[in-house]
């Protein structure tokens, strides 16, 4: 908690100029007196411990008094000097400026209507601290003090409190909790016999003796089940947490052997066969995606593709000009908009045009958005091709399975078995991640994968005469997918200005190709997609609380 107030302070130090550093402290003790009077007043001393690491200009602490008290006449002194004292709602500012100190500060005050009287005993239940405290406590001691000697005390404590009272014999109680960390409750609860408060008036006309015993007497037996159920939970929840470890395990290897098993089938199936142009499946800009992924060079791929598909004629290089677009694919038309629209003018696009586009960088953000939309419409054709299996019923298994881990890591937090919770976290989102995210690829998917990937890795064992008598339209997509993969494929070779089966003989293919261009295309989409990515990096870089203890009241410390 302390590196909490550290990071916290450091915001106020951007957000409020008026503060120039941070304070680094700790507190190590602190011990509080509660001096209750026969008229039902409580004369409270605090001695706050606090270890200072740097300068300081003084302590906080906040105290919300409980519904219907009030905190009247707060002054703090150190050895006998007063200090001053600033308030701001109930929040105490004790200014006290210093460095590289260890400090001890008094502080007294009175509550007002704390405490309740009943025909048969006098309580005081009252929150000194509780979950809005920001700060850990390393020693934290509370004492009761009754206006007389008290033969029939009754004590008990609430979250950290619990179990730490102590009744002397002249009735004065002790509350030795130890260490307090942040955000914790700790209510105490003491009543007396109600003759020591002959000055107070009747807050109800009942009997409360039998109450709060019986309510001690509740928490105690809740503390016992509480432990016996913690310690239950505990043997038992290695053994479940071990069995459904070792099912998760089982489970995915029998998946994966399934999966590995049927690849293995379709690769050797691949394998047996001479190396050859894969028919075409989906458009290319799909094909690349579903094997290799989009890149910025990918749009200059998909450009080609509207030209293969006639969509587009390239005039000469670097220029083009639109056809029709009534029958493309979503993310084409999507494609087309852009360049043809947005970018060029008329039905034409240039590359100078992409360029001169790009040098404002108000275009930039649209330019992603609108390449966003495109990978989107990309994605979303592969997913109308059956490439992969959904598994239903195994993930169906998964997501049952997950309830198991789900209830115990409640339980575990339950019963502050952190580790045990921990550990059933990661087990419950192993399950209900593989139910939710699980797919293995169709054979028909392993196939596209497999046959491209062959298709580059031995690219150069192709014979020129299998090279001659693919169609043209053949060997245009195998170029495309070269460029839409960033040049596995090297555009170099003759084989990419073969026109009817010759090669070497021209620059281009009869279908406007000018494949010794392609290398300048992708070049402007690389450099066009990293400008808008550095844009939109750069644009990117560009109250009240609730909570307490009983009646509302609480309260924590701080420093400045």
């Amino acid at each position: 908690m302390m590196r909490k107030i550290i990071f916290l302070t450091l915001i106020f130090l951007f957000l409020i100029p008026s503060f120039t550093y941070a304070v680094d402290f700790s507190i190590p003790d602190v011990k509080i007196d509660a001096y209750l009077q026969e008229n039902g007043d409580i004369n409270v001393h605090e001695r706050h411990t606090y270890s200072f690491d740097g300068k300081f200009n003084g302590i906080t602490r906040e105290i919300f008094p409980k519904k219907g008290a009030e905190i009247s006449g707060l002054m703090a002194k150190e050895d006998e000097k007063s200090l001053k004292v600033e308030k701001e709602g109930e929040l105490y500012k004790i200014h006290r400026k210093g460095k590289n100190e260890t400090i001890h500060v008094d502080i007294y005050y009175s509550i007002k209507n704390g405490m309740d009287k009943f025909i048969d005993v006098s309580e005081f239940y009252w929150p000194f601290f509780d979950d809005r405290n920001e700060t850990d406590y390393g020693r934290m001691t509370i004492v009761v003090h009754p206006p007389g000697p008290a033969d029939e005390a009754i004590a008990l404590g609430y979250d950290s409190a619990f179990k730490t009272e102590n009744v002397a014999d002249d009735g004065t109680i002790v509350y030795s909790m130890g260490k307090v960390e942040a955000g914790e409750n700790g209510d105490i609860r003491v009543a007396y016999n109600s003759a020591l408060f002959p000055a107070m008036q009747l807050t109800a006309n009942k009997k409360m003796k039998e109450e709060i015993v019986n309510e001690k007497r509740t928490l105690e037996e809740k503390a016992i089940t509480y432990a016996k159920n913690k310690k239950k939970l505990s043997s038992t929840g290695v053994w479940v947490l071990a069995g459904f470890t070792a099912l998760f395990i089982l489970m995915v290897m029998n998946q994966t052997n399934k999966t590995k098993k049927k690849k293995e089938t379709i690769v050797e199936d691949v394998l047996n066969h001479k190396v050859k142009i894969p028919e075409q499946q989906m458009t290319m800009p799909a094909t690349i995606y579903f094997t290799n992924g989009l890149h910025n060079e990918t749009i200059a791929a998909a450009l080609l593709d509207l030209v293969r598909q006639g969509y587009v004629k390239q005039t000469q290089e670097g220029h083009f000009r639109l056809i029709n677009r009534d029958a493309a694919e979503e993310h084409e038309r999507i494609l087309i908009g852009l360049l043809f629209d947005k970018i060029g003018w008329n039905g034409t696009f240039r590359m100078d045009d992409l360029d001169e586009f790009m040098k404002d960088k108000k275009n930039h953000m649209n330019y992603s958005e609108e390449i966003n939309s495109w990978k989107a419409a990309v994605t979303k054709e592969t997913k109308q091709h059956g490439l992969y299996d959904q598994r239903i019923p195994v993930r169906i298994a998964f997501g049952l399975l997950s309830i198991p881990p789900f209830g115990f890591m409640i339980m575990s937090a339950k019963y502050d078995l952190f580790l045990y919770m921990i550990l059933f976290i990661f087990l419950f989102i192993a399950y209900l991640g593989f139910s939710i995210f699980y797919k293995s690829l169709s054979e028909k998917g392993i196939r596209i994968q497999e046959e491209w990937k062959r298709l580059v890795d031995e690219f150069d064992r192709i014979s020129d005469w299998d090279w001659k008598i693919y169609s043209e339209d053949d060997r245009m997509r195998a170029m495309i997918y070269s460029l839409g993969i960033r040049g596995s494929v090297h555009t170099e070779t003759n084989r990419y200005t073969i026109i009817d089966g010759y090669p070497g003989e021209a620059t281009s293919m009869s279908s406007g190709f000018y494949p010794l261009y392609w290398p300048v295309l992708a070049s402007s989409f690389d450099t066009a997609g990293e400008q808008a990515k550095e844009t939109a990096a750069s644009q990117s870089s560009g109250s009240s609380s609730s909570g307490g203890g009983v009646g509302g009241g609480g309260g924590g410390s701080g420093a400045f």
